[in-house]
């Protein structure tokens, strides 16, 4: 049976690049979709595909979308993406909680002032969501 890792950020740019990353694990019977909550009206050359191509992964043909709240309850493990600080509050259904992993990560575009800092940001976050990716790695032969 194949199991499922929703990845949900606000615009979708930082969980695209979580499931960029984790099309890399070596797991098997798992796989990746991200959303986000809020509609993204950018295009998709943004510094998070920039970033992720740098290091030779193409998220730039990744579908955008929105959350689906019959896939969420459908996925075996939803990781949450979100600012605390600055992302709007996602509000998830309390039935979908216990499968819920939250990633507190800075978002680029809300905590930059110049497009040099976005970009910076990018690549940092870029980073940040590879060791979370990978420490899934270990996690989701474990979960049944």
């Amino acid at each position: 049976m194949n199991k499922t890792v929703y990845f949900l950020s606000s615009s979708q740019q930082r969980s695209l690049m979580a499931e960029g990353w984790a099309e890399k694990l070596k797991v098997s019977d798992w796989s990746f979709k991200s959303a986000g909550w809020v509609a993204d009206s950018r295009s998709r050359e943004e510094f998070s595909v920039l970033a992720m191509k740098e290091l030779c992964i193409d998220i730039s043909s990744f579908p955008l979308s929105r959350i689906e709240m019959k896939e969420l309850g459908e996925a075996s493990v939803i990781v949450a993406i979100q600012d605390t600080e600055y992302d709007d509050k996602m509000e998830l259904p309390s039935e979908i909680e216990e499968k819920v992993i939250y990633w507190n990560l800075p978002n680029p575009r809300k905590r930059s002032a110049t497009l040099i800092e976005e970009w910076v940001h990018y690549q940092e976050i870029c980073d940040e969501i590879a060791m979370r990716v990978k420490d899934l790695e270990h996690l989701l032969p474990q979960l049944h």
